[in-house]
């Protein structure tokens, strides 16, 4: 196998792993906002949220929640910015670790999130690749 060929299929790869975790943050704010509703999913937040953890500070994180999930999905799909919004996703998931279940599961061997977390890490170092507004908009300067 080429090199160019190599480094195409890295490229494709980081745009598939760019696209499926953007659209499952969209998809999952989307779901908060209009499926079951802000105030809805505050109450089931309510729940998630550690006992040690107030709720007057965990709040306006829950409010904004669906918000940010659903532009940051949006801008790593695109590649802009990509290795920011990929740091941003990965502290959240990393929230939701923490909030949630650490990192134990009933029926699995482990979160499912993080797998997330760590293919949201290899792109915060790898960058979003070429395949991306962030390469398209550094061509043009």
């Amino acid at each position: 196998m080429s090199i160019a060929t190599r480094s195409t299929s890295v490229q494709l790869t980081l745009l598939a792993n760019r696209l499926s975790i953007g659209i499952y943050f969209v998809i999952a704010g989307h779901g908060k906002i209009f499926k079951t509703g802000i105030d809805a999913w505050m109450k089931s937040y309510g729940e998630l949220t550690p006992p040690w953890l107030p709720m007057w500070f965990a709040a306006p994180y829950g409010y904004t929640l669906p918000f940010v999930e659903m532009l940051v999905g949006l801008a790593l799909m695109l590649g802009l910015y990509g290795r920011t919004m990929a740091l941003i996703m990965a502290m959240m998931i990393a929230s939701f670790i923490m909030g949630k279940t650490g990192i134990s599961h009933e029926q699995l061997p482990f979160e499912p999130n993080v797998i997330l977390l760590t293919l949201l890490l290899l792109l915060a170092v790898t960058g979003p690749g070429r395949i991306s507004m962030d390469t398209t908009w550094r061509r043009k300067r």
